[in-house]
């Protein structure tokens, strides 16, 4: 009786794992339009806090400010990686009420040469100091590619106040793609205003 329960084994776990969907076990690390935006967490690395003799780094968890529509951008450590998203958030910051969103900007350094690494450190301090209403993180392992599954290596994200994603580009955006996450951002903080 326990051979027979025994081989049997191999043929009812078999039967299981093709019971379960490997996709739905591992969907809510992807970033999908629709599909609540994954929690991440970045210890090795983290937001970048000024304070008046320096900076600090601290860990970060997030999409933080839940009840605020959110603006995400992941980006590679690079020169090419680090301007990206540019012309975007600057059109943004021109002609949306920065007060009614968030912005969230990781810098993934992993992605880093490591001579580059204190440059594109200082850059990232540099840019926290200008824009002190943005977060800004350091992600030194890679954590924000690896966890939401960033085959592009970077990613720009709009979240609606629940944090269900509204609209992304992944990768280098083209002027459609722009234009089409500019008025996604606009219809949603023109359909959360208080008046």
């Amino acid at each position: 009786m326990l051979t027979r329960a025994v081989n049997a084994l191999p043929k009812f776990l078999s039967a299981l794992l093709l019971a379960v969907s490997w996709n739905d076990v591992f969907a809510s690390t992807v970033v999908e339009v629709g599909k609540i935006l994954p929690p991440i967490s970045i210890i090795q690395g983290g937001q970048v806090v000024i304070e008046r003799d320096g900076y600090r780094v601290a860990p970060w968890s997030g999409p933080r400010d839940l009840g605020l529509i959110q603006v995400i951008q992941y980006v590679p450590g690079t020169r090419r990686g680090g301007g990206l998203y540019d012309p975007l958030t600057e059109r943004m910051r021109l002609e949306l009420e920065f007060a009614r969103y968030r912005i969230t900007a990781i810098v993934n350094l992993e992605a880093a040469a490591t001579f580059a690494k204190p440059f594109v450190r200082a850059t990232v301090v540099d840019k926290q100091r200008a824009f002190s209403l943005a977060t800004l993180v350091l992600d030194e392992a890679g954590t924000g590619q690896a966890g939401w599954d960033l085959t592009e290596q970077s990613a720009f994200i709009v979240t609606d106040a629940s944090g269900l994603v509204i609209d992304a580009i992944f990768g280098k955006p083209s002027d459609n793609d722009a234009a089409r996450i500019f008025q996604t951002l606009k219809g949603l903080l023109k359909s959360n205003s208080p008046h």
